[in-house]
């Protein structure tokens, strides 16, 4: 509400973490640096700790924007979780494709292994992001290590970083959890802000909003830091509020008193609480101010509510009620009747008033009474107020203060697109079958039943037993077009249920899915608003010994590399028939081979590079898409 008095287009201080805010400080910065080693480096954990409000998630949220191409991150906002959620819900981030309703962890981590390694193959890491992991119980934390254990013979496929408050320290220095602590190869701890680092802090963030002048004073800033102690959310709830109070006064600057007035309000030294032993009073005396303005026939109250130029006698009327309200209230038996309130001293205007209750832990404004109550605020007589200013306080305010971060555009835009793919997925939900379906489906497409027996057994469990396998993955069309075969997707309707359907065509402007025998043709827009980018394909693995094949290799599985790119090449090769051996040479091949055909050109010869080699040489019965889409 304070932005256009100011100039500026959004509040500067708002407690979001917002990456464009970011201050780099010493502390941050190396912080920052222990985040991208995570996600460069090798596989184990990495540590990041830092006292409540220190800026550890907007460290995070920084590095999800500044990630490189090939890292895939998993980021779990919510750790409160059981071993199998935890596992669960890591596969769900990184769009890993499970069997619905699985209840067997071995399963979920088996499926979870194989896009590791897909991935892998393809040039690709992994990293696994756990924020607020102090709340980890014992058996997600062993359950995450384990999850570790994922690698080939020469690196980890999973990189953990743990991101929590300073009991995330002591929690892995436990006994019990000495495996997991070993595991640890790089630790950091977030400080709080130097004097300087503060004056700095506020002054970058005026800065990116679009103010360039002092809006703080230089006592205004050293009170900031004496009172938030360098903690930069602390610092951005003293600062808004202190833009709030420069406002309600029409003062260019913050100054030192503004600061200490709003720090008496924030801990409630000076708020309604001290005036008012509980809510039954407050309701009284607002239900006797209410009629006393009914028989007012004088007042107009469109006016005593909107008339936005009287915040001058406002500031005088609330010092003049903090000096007698005490007074009237010290005889609760016999409480007095207020004063009726004149048209020319209007309550406090509408939109400040419900700026100031949205910060965590404040008290209302002592003009706001009437307001609340129309707000109708459960009962709050047994709650004691906070010392927001506190990092123990700060604990208890942090799920209050997320409730800020989506504001009302954000809800509209949502509103509205729910609203329209709610339609689109009504009338799919009602057409589309479970998982089995969809398989039995796919099945159909490359000529062969799906065993309908043995429900312990996962769908790619029975596609093995007739000689194909699964590929999972994600992406976009484009990858879909590369595949070029019928595929499984994943799609997610508007009230969050999951569903299969098989992809079987695709246009210049339209898809056909084959939902229980039924085609029917959707356009790319309409899909996009369902598809999650989860996709399974079935291929026909080659007889082999192994799954990769790679450089210092030999035996018959490198004889039929071998023999396969001199069909795909036209040449004849003279290797070692007897012990044929994966030399530089085929390497340099392999490399060639993937190259040509858009795969990561590393020379391991993995599930998507075996794909290729199969459909062009001895797949060549394999369905394809249609082309028409239709």
């Amino acid at each position: 509400m304070f932005q256009d008095y100011f100039g500026i287009a959004e509040d500067p201080f708002a407690i979001t973490p917002d990456p464009k805010y970011l201050f780099l400080s010493e502390r941050h910065r190396n912080g920052f640096a222990h985040l991208l080693y995570g996600v460069t480096q090798g596989g184990g954990f990495v540590q990041l700790t830092g006292e409540v409000g220190t800026g550890k998630t907007l460290l995070c949220r920084k590095l999800l924007a500044q990630l490189p191409r090939a890292v895939d991150v998993a980021f779990v906002f919510n750790p409160r979780l059981s071993p199998l959620e935890l596992v669960a819900t890591i596969c769900d981030e990184l769009r890993v494709l499970y069997p619905l309703g699985c209840s067997s962890i071995k399963e979920i981590v088996d499926f979870l292994n194989a896009y590791l390694l897909e991935s892998h193959s393809q040039g690709r890491r992994t990293v696994v992001i756990i924020d607020e992991a102090q709340n980890l119980s014992f058996e997600s934390l062993e359950q995450i290590r384990l999850l570790t254990n994922l690698e080939t013979s020469s690196e980890k496929l999973l990189q953990i970083i743990l991101v929590g408050q300073p009991e995330l320290r002591s929690l892995l220095n436990r006994p019990e959890l000495r495996q997991l602590a070993q595991r640890v190869t790089a630790r950091y701890h977030l400080t709080p802000l130097s004097r300087s680092e503060t004056r700095a802090y506020i002054l970058h963030r005026l800065k990116v909003a679009g103010l360039e002048r002092p809006l703080f004073t230089e006592g205004a800033i050293r009170r900031v830091y004496k009172l938030s102690g360098g903690i930069p959310r602390l610092i951005n709830i003293l600062c808004s509020r202190g833009m709030l109070a420069a406002y309600g006064k029409r003062k260019g600057q913050v100054s030192r008193s503004m600061l200490s007035q709003v720090a008496r309000e924030l801990r409630g030294e000076d708020g309604l609480a001290s005036r008012f032993p509980s809510w039954g009073w407050m309701v009284a005396g607002v239900s006797a101010t209410l009629l006393v303005l009914a028989l007012l026939p004088q007042v107009d109250l469109f006016q005593l509510f909107a008339e936005p130029n009287h915040e001058g006698q406002l500031v005088e009327e609330q010092q003049s009620q903090q000096v007698q309200q005490p007074q009237e209230i010290q005889q609760p038996q016999q409480p007095q009747q207020p004063k009726p309130v004149q048209a020319s001293q209007p309550v406090q205007d509408t939109q400040q008033t419900s700026e100031v209750n949205k910060q965590p832990a404040a008290l209302p404004a002592a003009g706001a009474i009437i307001e609340q109550a129309v707000a109708t605020e459960p009962d709050r007589s047994g709650m004691a107020v906070p010392d927001v200013l506190s990092p123990e306080a700060l604990k208890a305010a942090d799920q209050a203060s997320t409730s800020i971060a989506m504001t009302a555009q954000d809800e509209i835009r949502e509103q509205e697109s729910s609203a329209r793919t709610d339609a689109k997925s009504s009338e799919l939900s009602g057409l589309i079958g479970n998982e089995n379906s969809a398989f039995s489906t796919l099945f159909s497409y490359w000529q062969v039943v799906y065993p309908t027996g043995g429900k312990q057994r996962s769908s790619c469990d029975k596609a093995e037993e007739v000689g194909l396998s699964c590929l999972f993955g994600r992406g976009s069309w484009k990858t879909l077009e590369y595949y070029n075969r019928p595929a499984i997707l994943e799609l997610m309707m508007a009230q969050g249920e999951r569903y299969h359907v098989v992809l079987t065509g695709m246009g210049d402007q339209s898809v056909t899915l084959d939902m229980n025998g039924r085609k029917f043709s959707f356009d790319y827009a309409e899909m996009d608003r369902l598809w999650t980018g989860s996709y399974i394909i079935l291929w026909r693995p080659p007889s082999l010994a192994k799954t990769r094949l790679q450089l210092g290799q030999s035996g018959s599985d490198v004889g039929w590399l071998i023999s396969t790119l001199d069909k795909i090449e036209g040449v004849e090769s003279a290797y070692d028939l007897t012990n044929p051996r994966f030399d530089q040479l085929l390497h340099l091949r392999v490399m060639r081979f993937q190259r040509e055909n858009g795969l990561s050109a590393d020379g391991i010869v993995g599930k998507q590079t075996l794909i290729q080699l199969k459909g062009m040489v001895t797949d060549r019965t394999r369905p394809a898409l249609l082309k028409s889409g239709g």
